[in-house]
């Protein structure tokens, strides 16, 4: 073998390398992509409208309520939803939503709105409704109830494609007492509350995005809900 073969052979080596690192970093870029939709969410408390004598009367039945305002570019994507809950560090997730039932995110502005209410004496309902579909309520949860928690804001995108939207959890604990402020400025993801900030026991719901699968004439039930139009076929 003469040197310029030797020399070809390791310049083919080379390039063969590149090609493969290229490739590499490209399926890397559109997995990041895939799941890195950026969700901006805001909340209001719209209790904060009614009446002095409605706010009252809702402070004294201890209803909690916000509005999730979520923003990004949705383009008829379809959301599924989840329950999870921190047990001392030990995380399980749960689904919301039906198999049968397709949330559809037409608009690059959605709303969701979550009402807690006191169930029995120890226990607490939290609902979660779609006021541009129809106020219909998309699933209702039931929790411990804990005066040391609230409904609270998320505010910091989560890890992966789930995307905290609300919790129900105490702050920081500090001095025999909780943080709620502390824990909101903080910008900590959910998931890692326990870990960063010593909060051993809550819950969080999260949404996530996928593309949207039609309706299949096969399937024995169907439900679409969307701002555009609500539906189901059985």
């Amino acid at each position: 073998m003469t040197l310029a073969t030797i020399k070809m052979n390791n310049l083919n080596h080379i390039i063969d390398s590149m090609k493969k690192t290229i490739i590499t970093i490209l399926l890397a870029l559109v997995a990041v992509e895939g799941q890195g939709q950026t969700i901006k969410a805001s909340y209001e408390d719209i209790l904060d409208s009614l009446p002095t004598v409605m706010q009252e009367y809702m402070t004294m039945q201890g209803v909690q309520h916000f509005r999730v305002t979520l923003r990004s570019e949705f383009n008829g994507k379809r959301a599924k939803m989840k329950k999870v809950t921190c047990d001392n560090g030990t995380f399980t997730e749960r689904n919301l939503l039906p198999d049968v039932m397709h949330l559809v995110f037409t608009d690059s502005i959605e709303r969701l709105d979550f009402m807690a209410l006191p169930f029995g004496s120890d226990s607490l309902r939290i609902a979660c409704f779609y006021p541009d579909g129809g106020n219909r309520r998309l699933f209702e949860d039931t929790v411990k109830i804990d005066r040391m928690k609230i409904l609270l804001e998320t505010l910091t995108p989560g890890i992966g494609p789930d995307y905290p939207m609300i919790a129900y959890s105490a702050g920081i604990p500090i001095n025999g007492g909780t943080w709620f402020c502390g824990l909101r400025d903080a910008e900590t993801e959910p998931r890692l509350w326990y870990e960063k900030h010593g909060i051993t026991d809550y819950v969080y719901y999260t949404v996530t995005l996928e593309e949207d699968t039609p309706y299949d004439e096969n399937a024995n039930f169907y439900i679409k809900i969307s701002k555009e139009e609500s539906f189901g076929i059985h």
